[in-house]
């Protein structure tokens, strides 16, 4: 089935299990969030391989082409409504029954009588035209359309040309009247006639080129000898009330052209067949549109799912809970700014008894981002775990990142190194400053004393140390805590933090973690960050 919301936007819905129930209320199969819609509307069951609808006593009932229904046998094509205006709809879809049903409506040859030059009955192809909404590839629209045209107009060859991301011309479709594809070997019509219609001039519709030298004295006609050549642009309609559609002569944009030709004459056509036969244009370019918008919302859809798999994948690299340590205590928060984040931070056991802790900022953020972020936190534990003093590692990562990542990619890092008796060395590679937070007196910044990772391989990476006495503390964080705003665009700023650092330094490692966050939160009342933050606060308490 095709859900059709109050907005336009279509979807695609597929009935998977039976009975499959419609109504507002969670749990049902389709959920239609519409309070004038009935908890539980309809629902759809199969009988003697049929799909029946049956309604479940809904307040303002269930409609069928616009007949109001208890029971009713779904057919190719039937519209479904819920008795309210402006609310959902549903347009239930056999594939490939209902276009070929049509098709063969339009085959059928025109009586006696009737207006032979009209295209035979080129009405019943927008009918065709609508039915191809229900269309849910681009593909699959394409062909169709090509497949209606060549049969409505008898001609033998049809193609789309659609625009490509440059904005040229690009063969799309390729169709013969047996419902074969053709290559571009296969396009023997004129490039200049598809360029002139795209451009902007009338569409060309010469049922006889022998009679129009404009168009039957191009080298490629004569070449082919074609009789039949029929040109019109694909332009996708300008949006209701914008100041464009209300311009005199505006054009609106072309999405590509639809090309027909034969080399057997055709009939005259009049002025309604040529009119209808534009309208069929105009239909097409709306399917071909809503076919991209409707591939798009599906990649993007896709997209989704994929970055949302990275980042619970990402997260789950970064320390859950931390267990109690012998000398220190230690608490991580870790808040990306989109699904998937540039920061981490992470507590790397070293032996000897000693602890490694980092954080670092990836520039950038999403999926380019995450990718360098868990190469470097890989890279790290593994360089770690060997005992390598903290400037060596600092060295080796920096080249590892020059050599393997490329340009424009940089990371800042803050890793040191602590042993159980206090002794701190710390490596600070163009990150914010850090925090040192004595259990009295002034608190000092560890400052960088180097560029960031993966800007110049041979840089060199100083490590100073100091001493930790029991009750110190050290703050870490990434820039996006300075970089939170509030509704009036403050940020809340390096000053900030560290006044709040000071106001909370007596706190325990979880619960200055959790004061230092909650201050930034209050700061910004609700402004969603900008960047992805993290904080890691290790509380030192010394050998018993």
């Amino acid at each position: 089935m095709v859900l059709v919301e109050p907005n336009g936007v279509r979807r695609e819905v597929v009935v998977q299990s039976l009975p499959f129930k419609l109504g507002r209320q969670a749990g049902n199969e389709l959920t239609l969030r519409d309070s004038r819609i009935s908890r539980e509307q309809a629902q759809i069951i199969a009988e003697n391989g049929k799909y029946i609808l049956e309604d479940l006593g809904s307040r303002h009932g269930t409609f069928v082409n616009g007949q109001k229904v208890m029971r009713h046998e779904l057919r190719p094509n039937d519209s479904i409504e819920f008795g309210v205006p402006g609310s959902f709809a549903l347009l239930f879809v056999s594939e490939g029954h209902s276009l070929d049903t049509l098709l063969q409506r339009v085959e059928t040859p025109t009586p006696a009588g009737a207006s032979s030059g009209e295209l035979r009955s080129l009405n019943l192809l927008l009918e065709v035209g609508r039915s191809l909404q229900a269309g849910l590839t681009l593909d699959e629209v394409l062909n169709t359309v090509v497949d209606a045209c060549l049969k409505v107009t008898r001609t033998e060859r049809g193609f789309i040309f659609l625009r490509d991301d440059k904005g040229e011309l690009a063969l799309r479709v390729g169709r013969d009247l047996q419902r074969k594809t053709l290559g571009p070997e296969a396009f023997q019509g004129s490039a200049s006639v598809i360029q002139e219609v795209v451009r902007g001039s009338q569409d060309i519709i010469v049922t006889n080129t022998l009679a129009d030298e404009g168009v039957g004295g191009r080298a490629s006609v004569v070449a082919a000898e074609l009789r039949t050549i029929i040109c019109l642009a694909l332009r996708r309609l300008p949006a209701m009330g914008t100041l464009e559609s209300t311009m005199s002569g505006f054009l609106p944009e072309a999405l590509g052209a639809l090309y027909l030709d034969s080399r057997l004459t055709g009939q005259p056509f009049s002025d309604t067949d040529k009119q209808v036969l534009r309208s069929l244009a105009l239909e097409a370019a709306g399917v071909i549109e809503n076919a991209r918008l409707f591939t798009a919302a599906r990649d993007k859809e896709r997209l989704d799912q994929e970055l949302a798999i990275a980042r619970d994948i990402q997260q789950a690299l970064l320390p859950k809970r931390f267990r109690e340590y012998e000398t220190f205590r230690v608490a991580g928060v870790n808040i990306p700014s989109q699904q998937v984040g540039g920061d981490y931070y992470d507590l790397i056991e070293v032996p000897g008894g000693r602890h490694a802790f980092v954080v670092a900022d990836v520039c950038g953020k999403g999926v380019s981002a995450a990718l360098l972020t868990s190469t470097l936190q890989g890279a790290l534990a593994a360089m770690v775990e060997l005992g390598q003093p903290v400037s060596a590692v600092a060295r080796q990562l920096n080249r590892y990142i020059c050599r393997h990542v490329g340009v424009n990619k940089f990371a800042t890092f803050f890793c040191g190194l602590l042993e159980p008796d206090g002794r701190f060395q710390y490596v600070n590679a163009g990150h914010i400053p850090g925090f040192r937070v004595p259990r009295a007196g002034e608190i000092t910044l560890l400052r960088a004393e180097s560029l960031p990772l993966g800007l110049f391989e041979e840089d060199d990476y100083p490590a100073p140390e100091l001493v930790l006495q029991p009750g110190d503390a050290l703050v870490l964080s990434t820039d996006g805590f300075m970089d939170a705003q509030n509704p009036e665009g403050e940020f809340y700023g390096f000053e900030r933090l560290r006044q709040a650092v000071e106001r909370f330094r007596g706190a325990a490692a979880e619960e200055l973690a959790d004061a230092l966050l909650g201050d930034v939160r209050e700061f910004s009342r609700g402004t969603p960050p900008g960047d992805d933050m993290t904080l890691l606060v290790v509380r030192y308490e010394g050998k018993d």
